[in-house]
């Protein structure tokens, strides 16, 4: 551990500190967290008992008699009871700002149990939905995670609905629509031709409700574009109510990745006013994603007058493009799909085009590629842009990467280029097996020839369509290579340790948009974003992380997020919602029924360092 005086001749100087000459006497804390195991993730301090914090960063992490100076009469002091601390989880791949827009109707499947427990939410919902309102069920769920195996019927749909229109979404796989919503769509006197899927039609030529995705998700995408929208005012609220389930989780940041009909700035409208209002629980680092098909260059010309790089503040930031650039440089977001690969000739100019212009202004830039064929000819352009400007600097890097041979890996290190994982295999991986086979699905991704090249690396949950956006999901999938219905998939040399797979989900992100500096380890200098963790991470049964959670969750040293026994020191609630939103009867990620111990807490304005744990650890 630094000495004082060492730690004041760093990065960070003691002025920035605590605004004061260092001759003069060290000023408290705000904070002090005590009593804890800290998992600071830095690898010259990895653990700790003890955090000191003043406004919103850090000023010292060690043990409780180096920080005993920081404590004075006003400073509130936490007794983590023994508990693990880690660094604030950081999504570094999700698309939030469209997910907060919706979150509070619709009725998430994200880790329940049984296709019977999904049903019966829909029926109960289907009651209360009121019109022009539909029953939406979009994403985050795989029929692997159910026990009876399969998925719904359009049958039990219709039978569980009725009048009421519904739409119920399998990642970017398919969706199945009731009768109403058919309807409603106007789809019995015309069926509409879908780019990249179809509708299925019965011996009679009418529709069945089915949509299926054959080669894009913009099939499924342009149906769901069709349903009413929450009020502007009420997507706020939604919004924030979808800041505090990540905040349960742990989540501080994400990178926001954007997404299909996520246009700039109007369909940033309510995240932009919570930034502005300073409502915001969670970190966003937003990349702006193309829309138009064909003019992709176009619209990043527009934006590039509307924002710069690196616009904002800590909490709400633009740091890129991505993870579109041109729709034709990309591939499917599922594993079972084929698609028709872009004549060659016809990709690479108009890629070309987009990665030199972003490069000229100096835009970090990601870009989806599932499959090693698309990485191939995406990294064919990226070297001819390279000759003219270079790209090392700019911290871009490609998304998935599922199936990257060690040649794409080689070429993209030579570019400087990083990768973004993600935890798609844990709810599709069925559909890659079926498709691609068991020797295939081992190295997908290939995360331990990643880290042996020193290639930059982070995770994300791609949340919340073809995936769930319960990081800890992902964290169980880089432990154990297992699907949420138990296929082993990923082969052992893949697999990470506890406190690897940790590190890809905080420093991890932290580095893809360029704060390493600022977050991802608990270490002085840095922001305060941390949590306090309901189990022991490092030792409980691996299966058993899919079920963790916070009991404690700060972002800049402020409490956003606090359940018993912290419960007194929670952040403020919420607006309430009115009654038919699905959110205020199934809240969100579906809770396992499984036992914390409970700690004695001491929670006071001028700590006791005396304090214990009777039980004697988690």
């Amino acid at each position: 551990m630094a000495s004082r005086r060492e730690f004041l001749k760093g990065s960070v100087s003691a002025a920035a500190l605590s605004g004061c000459s260092t001759l003069m006497p060290t000023q408290a804390a705000d904070t002090l967290i005590v009593n804890g195991r800290i998992a600071t993730l830095d690898p010259k301090n990895p653990n700790a008992e003890a955090i000191a914090i003043r406004g919103e960063r850090i000023i010292e992490v060690g043990n409780p008699g180096e920080l005993e100076k920081y404590r004075g009469p006003n400073t509130r002091v936490i007794d983590a009871g023994r508990r693990i601390v880690i660094p604030g989880l950081n999504d570094a791949h999700t698309h939030f700002i469209r997910g907060g827009l919706t979150y509070t109707n619709e009725v998430r499947w994200d880790g329940v149990p049984s296709l019977a427990e999904g049903m019966r939410r829909v029926r109960e919902q289907a009651k209360r939905t009121p019109p022009p309102h539909w029953v939406q069920v979009i994403g985050g769920w795989t029929w692997a995670q159910f026990a009876e195996k399969r998925h719904p019927t359009l049958d039990e749909i219709n039978a569980a609905t009725g009048d009421t229109p519904c739409m119920i979404m399998h990642l970017y796989d398919r969706a199945w629509l009731n009768r109403s919503a058919v309807r409603v769509l106007g789809w019995e006197k015309e069926v509409p031709k879908l780019f990249g899927g179809f509708v299925e039609r019965d011996a009679t030529g009418r529709p069945t409700g089915l949509v299926m995705s054959t080669t894009s998700l913009a099939s499924l995408v342009s149906v769901w574009l069709r349903v009413p929208r929450l009020s502007q005012d009420e997507q706020v609220i939604s919004t924030r109510h979808f800041m505090r389930e990540h905040n349960r989780l742990g989540v501080t940041s994400v990178i926001d990745a954007g997404g299909g009909g996520q246009n700039f700035p109007e369909n940033y409208a309510a995240i932009a006013k919570l930034a502005a209002d300073r409502r915001l629980t969670l970190r966003i680092g937003y990349q702006l994603f193309a829309q138009t098909p064909g003019k992709e260059l176009e619209n990043y010309q527009v934006w590039s007058k509307l924002v710069s790089i690196g616009q904002g503040d800590d909490y709400y930031r633009m740091v890129g493009a991505g993870e579109y650039l041109l729709y034709a440089a990309g591939d499917p977001a599922n594993f079972a799909k084929d698609w028709v690969k872009p004549p060659a000739g016809v990709m690479e100019p108009q890629f070309a085009a987009v990665v030199k212009h972003l490069a000229a202004l100096g835009w970090p830039f990601r870009q989806h590629a599932t499959f090693d064929s698309t990485a191939a000819r995406q990294l064919d352009v990226l070297e001819q842009v390279n000759r003219e400007v270079p790209l090392k600097k700019l911290r871009w890097g490609l998304d998935h990467c599922e199936t990257l041979t060690p040649k794409s890996l080689e070429r993209l290190a030579a570019l400087g280029g990083s990768v973004s994982i993600q935890n798609r295999m844990s709810l599709d991986g069925e559909a890659f097996v079926a498709k691609y086979g068991v020797a295939a699905a081992e190295d997908a991704p290939p995360i331990a020839r990643i880290r042996e090249m020193g290639i930059p690396l982070a995770c994300g949950t791609d949340a919340n369509r073809a995936t769930s956006y319960n990081p800890w999901i992902g964290v169980h999938w880089l432990l154990t290579g297992k699907t949420l219905g138990g296929s082993k998939l990923q082969g052992e040399k893949n697999l990470l340790d506890r406190t690897e797979a940790l590190r890809l989900f905080t420093a991890g992100g932290a580095w893809i948009s360029s704060e390493e500096t600022k977050k991802g380890t608990l270490e002085a200098g840095k922001l305060a974003d941390l949590v306090v963790l309901s189990g022991d991470y490092f030792s409980m049964p691996v299966d058993e992380v899919k079920d963790l959670e916070s009991v404690l969750t700060m972002v800049g040293g402020k409490v956003v997020y606090a359940a018993a026994p912290y419960a007194q020191l929670d952040a403020p609630p919420l607006p309430s919602l009115p009654d038919w939103l699905p959110v205020r009867h199934y809240g969100g990620y579906h809770k396992a029924k499984i036992a914390h111990s409970h700690h004695p807490v001491i929670i006071s304005d001028a700590g006791n360092w005396s304090a214990e744990c009777s039980c004697g650890g988690i």
